[in-house]
């Protein structure tokens, strides 16, 4: 290898090095090992486009300063239970995200079954959350208590 292409990679390096860390982050659905997340996530991406994305975005980025992100969020992989709680009633007032404050308050979505709650919660949570993870319907039904 010349100097050239040395001093190129030398470059490039830390570049690359980034770009996999930060797809380390993210899950992808073609990656769940686990049939049941996998297919409690096709679903909840299909409800999440629907019902979530107009307002945390597809990527969800959020909305500037308006709406929260839920992709690398601290407020959302702290409680499972709180996520699937704001996703059926909603959300009014001030909170906490990545040390950013958000006020705008979030829909209530009563409409949602207790299984969309749980396909979305789980493509959320695998998806931007820890890692691969199934939300049942059991946990959502008794969070929601």
């Amino acid at each position: 290898m010349n100097w050239k292409a040395k001093w190129l990679a030398g470059l490039l390096f830390p570049f690359l090095l980034l770009a996999c860390q930060s797809a380390e982050k993210e899950t992808s659905i073609n990656s769940i090992q686990d049939l049941k997340t996998k297919q409690y996530a096709v679903a909840g991406q299909v409800l999440y486009a629907a019902h979530c994305a107009n307002c945390h975005q597809e990527d969800g980025s959020g909305l500037g300063m308006l709406i929260p992100p839920l992709k690398d969020s601290d407020y959302l992989k702290v409680d499972i239970a709180r996520s699937v709680r704001i996703i059926r009633y909603g959300l009014k007032g001030e909170i906490l995200v990545n040390g950013k404050e958000y006020n705008q308050p979030m829909p209530a979505n009563p409409i949602l079954k207790p299984i969309e709650i749980a396909q979305i919660a789980t493509y959320i949570h695998t998806k931007w959350g820890k890692g691969e993870i199934l939300i049942p319907i059991d946990s959502v039904n008794a969070y929601l208590k």
